[in-house]
Formats: structure tokens, C-alpha cells, sequence
């Protein structure tokens, strides 16, 4: 069982350390959001398992997707 926000603290790691499998997570963790563009509270084998369309872990989802996005198509901003 992976916690909602689990992808996006990973993917924002591993963004931040250029790992070559981080578009593979951004394209994962995208593809878990639900059809309003949310994501759930739990996830067993990254299908939903609980709370449908929490804004916590979807705001964490969403800060490491735009985070990848402003890394590899405009390059670090440090």
C-alpha cells in the first residue's frame, strides 16, 4: 500500500537529483489521477484504496508534476 502523496515526494526527489527514471514516475503518478484530476488517500498496486480526491496528496502530486515539467523543459532554476 503506498500512501497518495508518496509518487510526488519521490518524483520531486528524484527530479531534483536527475535521475533517469524520473519521467517514468511523472508519467505514472500523472496517470493515477482520477477523471476531476485528483488523487485518492491510498493506492495497492497503484489502483485506489481509499478516500477518492484528497487535496493534500493531490497538491503534493501536483507541486513534484509541475516541478518535473519546469525542471526538464526550462532547466534548473537554482
Amino acid at each position: 500500500v503506498a500512501v497518495g502523496y508518496d509518487y510526488g515526494l519521490l518524483l520531486y526527489a528524484m527530479t531534483e537529483i536527475n535521475h533517469p527514471d524520473a519521467q517514468t514516475l511523472f508519467e505514472k503518478t500523472l496517470g493515477l489521477a482520477d477523471e476531476t484530476g485528483a488523487w485518492a488517500e491510498y493506492y495497492r498496486d497503484h489502483q485506489p484504496a481509499g478516500t477518492r480526491c484528497r487535496p493534500w496528496e493531490s497538491a503534493i502530486n501536483v507541486e513534484a508534476l509541475l516541478h518535473w515539467i519546469d525542471i526538464t523543459y526550462n532547466g534548473s532554476t537554482k
